[in-house]
């Protein structure tokens, strides 16, 4: 399993946010679509399982939680998209950090790594 360190030194290279945003796409419609019931019914199960077992953040997630908010926000202009992005690296870190293995997490950050967006 990738380490915190690892993951803001990938995030932090200059084409980690490039590859998965700087492209002609309807982000709305991948909103959207992330809004539909089989991807929101894991997320929101992934997220509720990891903060039983670890309710904090530290400030190190939380900088990457900002960090990501502030990069998506730059190439994209949009904060919906922006805040999404930033909850995804969140949960991912919070996951990650703390060991703990959740499949559904582990398709999240093998997404953003492939320069996709999660939908």
């Amino acid at each position: 399993m990738i380490t915190i360190n690892e993951i803001v030194a990938i995030i932090r290279t200059d084409s980690f946010f490039e590859n998965v945003f700087d492209k002609e796409v309807d982000w709305d419609a991948e909103l959207d679509a992330r809004d539909a019931d089989e991807f929101d019914r894991e997320w929101r199960s992934s997220y509720e399982k990891l903060y039983q077992l670890v309710p904090d953040e530290n400030e190190m997630i939380q900088d990457i939680r900002e960090f990501t908010f502030k990069q998506t926000f730059r190439i994209t202009k949009n904060p919906e998209l922006a805040g999404y992005t930033s909850d995804d690296l969140g949960l991912i870190s919070q996951a990650f950090d703390n060991k703990i293995d959740i499949p559904f997490i582990h398709d999240l950050w093998k997404s953003y790594i492939q320069g996709k967006f999660p939908t």
